[in-house]
């Protein structure tokens, strides 16, 4: 393939004047040339591409003063800086300072940053800023995005639809199809690109198993406070990020008040003990309330008190006996699994009675005694390639397998008669009722949550308004997720009913405002989840919570209390009040359930609530973005400027890529590469020169003209280069400080141990011998990527070129 590429200054511009041999794949070399346009990236390699520079500008070209204007501006506003995120100019999203401050942070060489802004506030939008700047900084960056897996498809719109970013699915289908595409043995991870995966099936054995050694890029992990349980999720994310050069952490709640759950969360792509982080800590936080930004707070919440019938508070009578049974015949080792129990039927008889009588059916399923296919069925194994699985699914299962230690025929007795209340109260479940009625009152799009599936489906069952429904839980597959989505986003649908999986992540805010919570959850703080879905940046109206509870203590009280708490907090990160109003997961459990469904004790003897200050926020770094909020104002300025610019000039070139010159008042607009020891290009001056008393003869000879220019220009490069020196070596000291602790981690993992070879077999040695093969082969690249960050820390200019030219007559 032969490509005529033009020289830069024209719409099309090269990053690089010069091109660099570098080692890709395993041992081969290749020539790289990138060139840039507004959407895309061109990549050219030879020997395989044949790229033809087209010949030098020959001579300025004339032409009318608002073409010489509009190019200009072009130029300026597409000229590389070194402190700028130029993907910020390009990029399809309202310019915010504080969206800019973390993509700055990395450009200054941070390495570890924590995106923990409140919901709604277009975290995603700031992690895709990074991305897209190292896709435009590296020349082949591997860069890896752990999210869950309902929010795959939206973060690949929103990278593909705002940064012109193209994301490649890592899923067992295109894995398979790229290993069949490609040459005998080579492994799809190895290739460059954004990948997009969900930490479920990077988890399971078989696929992280195939992951290369080599070091990723950059790592982003989406809803990181999920992957911060003691689970193959943190171990997984804790494998891949030290495997990084950077990492990004998203979660919109860092804190839940577990403290052990938060000291992961930090300790995810960390070297080192925790004190010696508490010295040099470097994971920098960025925690941003609407309050800091100045958006305002009109979230409007309505709570909803409904009575239960007869029949309900019978059931729930009859959960009461079951529980003191249950916790009266557990002994000290099935303490905590009767507790587990007992907080999943708690929790569904608090949600409908449909639930519960779901949940007793797969219980008796599991002993032994039903005639139910579906419990059955539920019964069964299942293989763990499913990573679409809500969490409360999750938690039931583990519970309702647990041994209580209550004898198994006297727990059926218990079951059968409370499976046949609870069928009795589902029949006219208030609840379901209630809402059912508020929703047949308006055509309001409404979004309907609740923690578990079964609710969901009782709730469909009754409502008869003839409005179209979409549903959204975790055990559809992605196409069916996909497709009730879009029927609400885009009609017919205007009624969403939901688990907590579209509780994550999903932009909601274009189709409605009104959020309604069939049950209080447990953890008051995924109220916050819920209503972010709506309360979020691009929502025009105020938006509404609805928030149904039952006329009995099991719910009026600490739970009424602990979501009232969250949902009038006005939360800052430095003084982080989520801890202190949420008492951890287990003492609400043993609170709850210590005498079953009791009156809770009061407020303010909320039992094992509040941590210390420093068991709240240990070593958590820079925990203030007021730091970067003056250079994030003074940047996105700049970028607004240039994107104005940038609108000067649409038309296609008609010059032959030459430099321009038109009557005037002898201004010369040149460009001046400025270039670190590897020769790469770090940033590109535009600078406008007036020469006052300079004869006709020398502006029309574009040699004595340029040279006037660098004698004019020589002090202010020097000083400006040595500026820009400073800072790409304090990025660099930093890039390369964390390269040599991801490739001390990857040869430790990867070495092998002591070899014991067969008497006839060699599959041990051979094994072994490619362990090191890759390990020297990682090794090699680290120590590249160390030398192309220290050696390249003094920036000099390059050639100067005149752009523009406003040739005084004469």
């Amino acid at each position: 393939m032969h490509g005529v590429l033009p020289l830069p200054g024209d719409e099309v511009w090269i990053r690089q004047r010069r091109w660099r041999v570098e080692r890709a794949w395993r041992d081969r070399h290749v020539v790289r040339l990138d060139v840039a346009s507004r959407d895309r990236r061109i990549t050219f390699l030879t020997p395989f591409d044949q790229p033809l520079l087209r010949s030098g500008r020959r001579r300025l070209a004339r032409v009318r003063r608002q073409q010489a204007a509009a190019r200009a501006a072009a130029l300026i506003a597409g000229a590389p800086d070194l402190r700028l995120p130029a993907s910020a100019t390009t990029a399809r999203m309202d310019v915010l300072p504080y969206q800019l401050a973390p993509v700055l942070a990395t450009i200054a060489g941070h390495t570890r940053l924590l995106l923990a802004d409140d919901v709604g506030l277009g975290k995603t939008i700031q992690a895709g800023l990074i991305v897209a700047e190292l896709v435009r900084r590296e020349p082949a960056p591997r860069i890896l995005l752990l999210v869950p897996a309902p929010l795959r498809d939206q973060w690949t719109d929103e990278l593909r639809s705002r940064f012109s970013l193209t994301v490649v699915a890592a899923d067992r289908a295109t894995l398979t199809a790229m290993g069949r595409a490609g040459a005998f043995g080579e492994n799809p991870w190895r290739r460059a690109g954004v990948w997009i995966a969900s930490p479920d099936f990077l988890k399971q054995r078989h696929v992280f198993e195939s992951l290369p050694p080599d070091a990723w890029d950059l790592l982003v992990i989406d809803e990181a406070h999920v992957a911060c349980g003691d689970s193959e999720r943190f171990e997984t994310c804790q494998a891949v990020a030290r495997r990084s050069r950077r990492v990004v952490l998203l979660t919109a709640t860092p804190h839940s008040g577990d403290v052990a759950r938060y000291a992961r969360l930090q300790d995810i792509g960390r070297f080192g003990t925790p004190a010696a982080a508490q010295k040099t800590p470097d994971l920098l936080v960025f925690r941003r309330t609407r309050g800091d930004i100045g958006m305002p707070f009109t979230r409007r919440v309505r709570w909803h008190h409904v009575g239960l019938s007869d029949t309900g508070h019978r059931t729930l009578g009859a959960l009461a006996s079951y529980e003191r049974a249950v916790l009266s015949s557990a002994g000290p080792h099935a303490h905590e699994h009767a507790l587990l129990l007992l907080t999943v039927l708690r929790k569904r008889a608090l949600s409908t009675f449909a639930a519960l009588s779901r949940s007793i059916s797969r219980r008796l399923g599991w002993l032994g005694e039903t005639q139910d296919e579906d419990a059955l069925d539920w019964v069964q194994p299942r293989l763990g390639f499913d990573d679409m699985q809500d969490d409360a699914a999750e938690e039931e299962r583990a519970a309702l397998t647990a041994h209580t230690g209550l004898d198994a025929g006297r727990e059926r007795v218990f079951l059968r008669q409370l499976r046949g209340l609870a069928d009795e109260a589902a029949r006219r479940d208030s609840k379901v009722r209630r809402l059912v009625e508020l929703i047949n009152r308006t055509g309001e799009p409404i979004v309907v949550f609740s923690e578990f599936r079964d609710s969901l489906d009782a709730m469909e069952r009754q409502l008869h308004s003839g409005r179209a429904i979409s549903v959204l839980h975790g055990a559809q597959d992605p196409n069916e997720r996909r497709l009730h989505l879009k029927r609400f986003l885009e009609g017919p649908a205007s009624v969403l009913l939901a688990t907590d999986v579209a509780g994550q992540g999903l932009n909601l805010q274009t189709r409605a405002r009104w959020v309604a919570s069939l049950e209080l959850p447990w953890n008051p703080a995924r109220l916050e989840q819920r209503i972010g879905r709506v309360d979020r940046i691009g929502q025009t109206r105020v938006p509404h919570l609805t928030l149904l509870v039952a006329r009995h203590e099991a719910e009026t009280g600490l739970l009424r209390h602990l979501a009232k708490r969250v949902l009038t907090a006005r939360r800052s990160f430095a003084e982080d009040l989520l801890p202190s109003l949420l008492p951890g997961d287990a003492a609400v459990r043993a609170t709850l359930l210590r005498s079953p469904l009791q009156p809770a004790p009061p407020p303010s003897a909320t039992p094992a609530c509040a941590p210390t200050l420093e068991e709240r926020w240990p070593a958590v770094g820079n925990t203030s973005w007021r730091d970067w909020r003056r250079r994030a104002d003074v940047v996105a300025r700049e970028i607004t400027h240039r994107r104005k610019l940038a609108r000067c000039w649409r038309a296609p070139d008609e010059t032959g890529g030459r430099s321009l010159w038109t009557p005037g008042n002898g201004v010369v607009l040149c460009s001046l590469p400025l270039l670190n020891d590897r020769d790469e290009l770090v940033a590109r001056l535009m600078v406008a020169a007036t020469l006052k008393d300079c004869p006709q003869e020398v502006w029309r000879a574009r040699g004595p003209l340029t040279q006037a220019l660098r004698q004019a220009l020589d002090l202010g490069i020097t000083r400006v280069a040595r500026k820009i020196s400073r800072r790409w070596r304090a990025a660099g000291s930093s890039l390369a400080r964390r390269e040599r602790m991801v490739s001390a981690f990857i040869l430790q993992s990867e070495l092998p141990g002591e070899i014991q070879h067969g008497l006839f077999d060699h599959r041990a040695g051979r094994v072994a011998q490619t362990a090191m093969d890759q390990a020297e082969q990682t090794s090699l690249a680290s120590a590249r990527m160390i030398d192309r960050w220290t050696d390249g820390g003094s920036v000099h200019p390059g050639a100067l070129v005149i752009e523009v030219a406003w040739i005084p007559r004469g």
